[in-house]
């Protein structure tokens, strides 16, 4: 198998710091303190949270599920290995958001808030792009498949950790410091969130530097790339507006738009496509 020239922050050193970092527990945090906060919310503060968390649980989910094929198709071991770093840290993201909902939201039915695009990018699309990246790695023999099966994990990549990961979870953190630490509220929330946005960030390096080399190589995959991120830009207003339904912790969604779109241009300059 291939493997890479890691750098300073390469998969193989992104894979030695997981191993390092990534041994946080959802269980060990006392999550049920944050029901006396959540209890003193307004209904219509409990429905935007509900709908924030039910947003980021379901995506996790999706790309816990998710995942596995690119660990199959991906030919360079040193992406592999830290794959598997990443599969094992979205699933306990999930976990972090199942034991939330259970201690201190209670009963909730978090799929009617995954609507619209957010059901397409964090569900839908995720899974097709996952879909392509499986059909390409069972066929991947000569040149032909081994392009095929390239390029699906450059576009699939776009999506996962450029997209969803590297747009809309951390423009989610920016979220929840807003209406939480702002507020001095919800500590335990904004506790396991600290740790996700670390694993998160290692799965966004990762893939923006896969990105920035794939892209570099081949024309045809940096205009692939450009497509995925421009026309999900489309999306990110009505995307910021359907969060803000109701807006009940009077938020400024101007402000949090552009934070949204400093994200995005972040990532285009990551990947040397700005």
């Amino acid at each position: 198998m291939a493997t890479t020239v890691a750098g300073p922050k390469g998969p193989r050193e992104l894979y030695r710091i997981a191993k390092k970092q990534a041994s946080w527990d959802p269980e060990q945090i006392p999550i049920s303190e944050d029901r006396a906060d959540w209890q003193r919310l307004t209904a219509g503060q409990q429905e935007q949270l509900l709908k924030i968390c039910s947003l980021f649980y379901e995506g996790e989910v999706s790309v816990a599920e998710t995942l596995a094929w690119w660990l199959v198709g991906m030919p360079d071991f040193d992406r592999k290995l830290f794959l598997v770093t990443q599969a094992f840290e979205e699933a306990k993201h999930a976990e972090f958001f199942e034991i939330y909902f259970a201690q201190v939201f209670g009963t909730v039915d978090t799929s009617k808030y995954v609507v619209g695009d957010y059901k397409r990018i964090l569900v839908d699309g995720l899974r097709e792009r996952a879909k392509e990246i499986g059909r390409a790695a069972l066929a991947a023999d000569g040149d032909e498949g081994r392009f095929r099966l390239e390029k699906a994990l450059v576009v699939g990549t776009a999506h996962y950790m450029g997209i969803l990961e590297g747009v809309l979870a951390v423009t989610g953190y920016d979220y929840f410091d807003e209406i939480a630490a702002a507020r001095g509220i919800l500590p335990r929330l904004l506790e396991g969130i600290r740790q996700i946005r670390a694993d998160e960030g290692r799965h966004v390096t990762a893939g923006m530097d896969y990105l920035r080399g794939k892209c570099a190589e081949r024309e045809e995959y940096a205009m692939a790339v450009r497509e995925v991120f421009l026309q999900e830009a489309t999306k990110i207003p009505a995307a910021t507006d359907f969060v803000f339904q109701p807006n009940a912790f009077e938020l400024n969604r101007d402000r949090m738009l552009a934070i949204a779109y400093q994200h995005f241009n972040q990532r285009m300059a990551e990947m040397g496509l700005a």
